[in-house]
């Protein structure tokens, strides 16, 4: 899923620090230049804005991956030119589901991530939101 060059992208990491929780993101990612591309939060919507995968979070993970890699595609950058990545979820209990997820779409040089428990999406029956920063062509 991943194809793009990342020469502008580089991990970095600090003596000191504990090392990343899982191995799909980095605890920082320095930017040697490039546009920068601001991707507003991706959720689980069909083309007509329809939500999909209703009740089921890997689901609606996927779907939202896959919104954000059309936004990124559409700019001429891959999942290999994400530099940051927050995640909110409403249930942490499919985790590892996302966690797999996410290793097949970051397997080298993971952004730099946050993910967060909120309560409620701006529909009741999204479970998860992604937004992202990509450095692009």
């Amino acid at each position: 899923m991943t194809s793009g060059s990342t020469t502008r992208k580089s991990v970095v990491d600090v003596p000191g620090v504990p090392p990343p929780f899982r191995c799909y993101y980095s605890n920082a990612v320095r930017v040697a230049g490039g546009d920068m591309l601001y991707i507003s939060g991706q959720v689980a919507w069909d083309e007509d804005g329809n939500v999909v995968c209703v009740g089921d979070g890997p689901g609606q993970a996927r779907k939202a991956f896959d919104n954000l890699g059309k936004v990124l595609a559409a700019h001429g950058a891959t999942y290999d030119d994400v530099v940051k990545v927050t995640v909110y979820v409403t249930d942490f209990s499919w985790f590892d589901e996302l966690s797999a997820l996410r290793e097949q779409l970051f397997p080298h040089n993971g952004p730099a991530s946050t993910i967060v428990q909120v309560s409620q999406l701006v529909q009741p029956e999204l479970m998860i939101e992604v937004e992202a920063v990509a450095v692009v062509r």
